[in-house]
């Protein structure tokens, strides 16, 4: 096999087995599956041509990925990083130790595996929405912050004054948006225990992307100072379940 013909087995798989583990952890993005995996196409093809740096290599390609993946979110980033290598020995090792191969025939069954994995994390999407996480776009004063949000049946908050359902936001999300002044405070508390969260009301809240897009139910923003438990970054009310 030529090396066009390794590169691409190696970036088809390499693409099965981020889009699993993305959605797995619910940080799927084309972009960021799309840019981890010509990172690791690139350490595939320097670990080709300098086969002494595959144990590195090894480690390294789902580090990066990881790393992009994640966008640097700390609290998920050794999760991906643990997913996507214990993957990667399932895709790679685990085959050539339960089917001993040809190189011929080793690379497309690692593909046709890698598909398999996909296709088994995609069916088992809730219907109607991708992986129950809805695009948002908020805007306050002219300025806007896009992120995804976890629909979170849980989440019963509501802002005591107005009774509007109220979206969990890491700060670092709505960082760029965040208003000067007309701060509330609100008090929360669950098994992990209890605290106060300021929140501001944006001037809309937008669900979808490109002609999907629909304006969203009024709420408030809690703004978390710390990374939410889970791998989320954000929780909206079950009210966003009705969008879709």
């Amino acid at each position: 096999m030529g090396i066009e013909g390794f590169l691409a087995i190696n970036m088809a798989a390499d693409f099965a087995l981020l889009t699993s583990v993305s959605r797995t952890m619910g940080l799927f993005s084309w972009k960021g599956v799309l840019m981890a995996d010509a990172a690791c196409a690139a350490l595939a093809v320097l670990a080709g041509l300098r086969p002494s740096l595959n144990p590195f290599v090894a480690l390294a390609s789902p580090a990066v990925a990881a790393l992009i993946v994640t966008r640097r979110a700390a609290p998920r980033l050794w999760a991906v990083f643990a997913l996507t290598l214990f993957g990667q020995a399932l895709l790679c090792g685990g085959i050539a130790r339960l089917l001993p191969l040809p190189p011929i025939l080793a690379a497309p069954v690692c593909l046709v595996a890698g598909a398999l994995l996909t296709l088994l994390v995609g069916m088992g999407r809730p219907p109607g929405s991708r992986d129950w996480q809805v695009p948002l776009c908020l805007t306050v004063g002219g300025r806007s912050a896009r992120f995804p949000a976890l629909i979170d049946t849980g989440n019963r908050l509501r802002e005591p004054r107005s009774g509007l359902p109220v979206l969990i936001a890491e700060a670092r999300l709505v960082r760029d948006i965040l208003p000067e002044t007309g701060y509330r405070t609100l008090g929360f508390g669950g098994l992990g225990g209890d605290g106060r969260m300021a929140c501001f009301r944006p001037d809309a809240v937008w669900i979808g992307s490109g002609r999907r897009r629909r304006r969203g139910p009024k709420v408030w923003v809690a703004v978390s100072p710390t990374p939410l438990p889970g791998l989320c970054q954000a929780l909206a009310p079950p009210e966003f379940a009705s969008y879709f």
